[in-house]
């Protein structure tokens, strides 16, 4: 129980820095940031990682200390019904988290609610424990310790995966997609050089499209805008797309 009320205080703290990111994050474009200040829930959401991780070092050396100094946790039914009741609540909370996150596009709430969920199942494993301990096995209260540090450590696994694939500019959208929407343009020649980078709801695109190197600049840039109108029209979430204009290869004239 002490394992699972140290994870819980972490996530109060999660949570005031995922407040803190959110509120940075919705800031407009400046001058030092041209991009938007999106990144910073990005930082926030890795910042739960942070905790998250500190909190198996925590769970892990509370579980093995009880190894070493052995002894039997006093249970009775304020135990069962506090841990009853935490996991309640956090399963209302992640249902929530959850649903917002994916309606938002969220990674920092997304994040959170896998947070959330290691509670659940951390908190699972201290209501297996306590159960194990009234019926004489103390012995399992340790082991379970070391069950909830294995359930934090895959959740701060899936948290650190998902933020760095924003934070390296993994690519954001699939090349044949963008494609196939520039194509529709009747008269598009190809394209190529597509680049996506940036959260799921907060994305960059750069493209070099081909036209007919007979064609005008002017008739040019007009086609290139009714290319983006449709890009953005098609995908929501990019906030802005850049154009490169170029003719076709040699071998394709």
């Amino acid at each position: 129980m002490i394992s699972d009320g140290f994870h819980s205080l972490t996530d109060s703290a999660a949570n005031v820095m995922g407040l803190v990111g959110t509120r940075a994050s919705r800031k407009p474009p400046d001058q030092d940031h041209p991009y938007g200040h999106r990144k910073f829930e990005t930082l926030a959401a890795a910042g739960i990682f942070i905790f998250l991780l500190l909190t198996v070092i925590e769970v892990a050396r509370t579980a093995l200390s009880r190894f070493a100094t052995g002894g039997a946790p006093e249970v009775n039914r304020w135990s069962f019904s506090v841990m009853i009741v935490t996991i309640a609540v956090n399963l209302i909370v992640v249902r929530y988290e959850r649903r917002e996150g994916r309606r938002l596009e969220s990674e920092l709430l997304m994040a959170d609610a896998m947070h959330t969920q290691s509670d659940v199942f951390t908190s699972g494993a201290v209501l297996l424990s306590l159960l194990a301990v009234s019926l004489g096995y103390p012995i399992l209260d340790p082991i379970g310790g070391l069950v909830i540090a294995a359930f934090i450590a895959r959740t701060g696994w899936q948290v650190a995966r998902e933020t760095s694939h924003i934070l390296a500019d993994r690519a954001a959208l699939n090349e044949n997609d963008i494609r196939a929407v520039v194509l529709g343009v009747p008269e598009v020649a190809g394209c190529h050089q597509i680049r996506s980078r940036g959260s799921a709801d907060h994305i960059f695109l750069d493209l070099h499209v081909w036209f007919n190197g007979g064609m005008s600049l002017h008739e040019a840039h007009r086609l290139s805008h009714v290319v983006k109108d449709r890009i953005l029209d098609t995908f929501p979430q990019i906030k802005d797309a850049i154009i490169h204009i170029e003719p076709p290869p040699s071998e394709l004239r």
